[in-house]
């Protein structure tokens, strides 16, 4: 067989150009510390690895979340924790209210501390995470939740939602609770009222309608579940004329109690069927307010109530059974009020449970992921150097090879 000069030298060229490129490919591997550089070395390992990135990028994300939430559940725990230490407070002044030696002017300092530890929880229900956003408020967070709506009454004007997170795949967890639920909806010891401004009223200032106070159970019991509102008529309903209301019920617009075109006095008494209430200031023709039965009271409500009471019921003998009666329902209401706190820190603490476990589910799984993604992509180094080697020695072999070969010529022999 004959071998053409120009095919010696191709054949030389050739080996020693691919011999030359199995030995750049080695350095860029010891370089770079990857096993192959294009996915189309190893389209199977590439497509692994790209969905071990995929899923270390998603635990990344898991895991900040999990940071997020366990901060902010920290922090309502910590708010909790703080409303719980100002009731066992007010519970303490209760007792003391309770005891029949003290006057209205005792009872009076008292409930000046009740006022300040009032404007301290509602600074607590109203605290804001390191976002800016209100704890307690649901899905406005922007929005304050509770706000004073005068007289010692307060308004939750937040949402129930519940805002959930993503931990893990497929598994959420709430990230905070509605104020709504653990503040607002706290089970009455009796059946109780709340009062409220209506929005719409137009005097300037406000005319305000206190927290009010059941003074006969048993006549308010027979009223419940009834709605009433107070409104204000034309003047010249009487005669001299004058600033009047008149008292309806809700459900049919009925008088209640015969309270119609009553003389208006700003801050005197409005009593009807059990229940007592003040309004301050000067309405105007047409303002109204809402007077709602309920079966809950709101922690803010029992303190702005306790306060109110202590201020005004006087040292008659039907004052002072009105205080028995009135310490007696605020402790109930407020061992009520801690339970909800208490059920509340009970779940917080088992989402902050779940969320420590999943962290360290997720730290096992990366590391996990992490030694199979090295094992498809990162080089061994100590085989690298050795294969750079060889294939070092076997290109300057060819190269050797090939200088002699390109030399010989029939030339050479004559």
């Amino acid at each position: 067989m004959r071998i053409s000069t120009l095919q010696t030298f191709n054949s030389g060229v050739s080996n020693m150009q691919r011999v030359s490129g199995q030995a750049a490919e080695t350095q860029t591997q010891i370089a770079t510390g990857r096993k192959f550089l294009a996915p189309s070395d190893d389209p199977v390992a590439a497509t692994r690895i790209l969905q071990l990135n995929q899923e270390l990028a998603s635990r990344d994300q898991f895991k900040q979340n999990i940071t997020a939430v366990t901060n902010r559940l920290s922090l309502q725990d910590s708010v909790l924790n703080g409303a719980t230490n100002v009731l066992q407070r007010i519970r303490e002044l209760s007792v003391q209210a309770g005891d029949g030696s003290l006057n209205i002017s005792d009872r009076q300092f008292l409930a000046i501390e009740v006022k300040v530890r009032t404007d301290e929880m509602l600074g607590l229900l109203n605290t804001r995470d390191a976002n800016g956003e209100y704890l307690f408020s649901g899905y406005k967070g922007s929005i304050q939740p509770f706000v004073d709506g005068g007289g010692g009454s307060f308004k939750f004007v937040g949402d129930e939602g519940d805002r959930l997170v993503q931990i893990a795949a497929g598994t959420f967890i709430s990230s905070r609770d509605s104020g709504k639920g653990i503040f607002e909806d706290v089970r009455a010891f009796e059946k109780t009222f709340v009062t409220n401004n209506n929005p719409r009223n137009t005097a300037v200032p406000p005319a305000r309608i206190n927290v009010g106070q059941v003074v006969d159970q048993e006549a308010f019991n027979s009223f419940h579940p009834q709605d009433a509102y107070i409104v204000f008529e034309p003047v010249e309903a009487r005669q001299p004329p004058e600033v009047n209301y008149t008292v309806r019920r809700k459900s049919d617009n009925r008088v209640v109690d015969g309270l119609q075109n009553k003389v208006f006095v700003s801050g005197a008494k409005i009593e009807f069927q059990g229940l007592s209430v003040r309004i301050s200031g000067t309405p105007d023709v047409g303002d109204n307010f809402l007077v709602e039965s309920t079966s809950k009271q709101s922690v803010l409500t029992t303190m702005g109530r306790f306060a109110e009471g202590m201020s005004s019921f006087d040292d008659s003998f039907e004052g002072r059974a009105q205080v028995g009666n009135m310490v007696g329902q605020t402790l109930e209401n407020l061992d009520n009020a801690l339970a909800s706190m208490l059920k509340a820190r009970s779940k917080i603490g088992g989402r902050l449970n779940t969320l420590e476990s999943t962290q360290n589910m997720h730290q096992d799984v990366e590391l996990l992921s992490k030694e199979v993604l090295s094992q498809l992509q990162d080089v061994d180094f100590a085989e690298a150097v050795s294969r750079l080697s060889l294939e070092t020695f076997i290109l300057e072999a060819s190269q050797q090879s090939f200088a002699k070969i390109a030399n010989l010529s029939l030339f050479n022999s004559l």
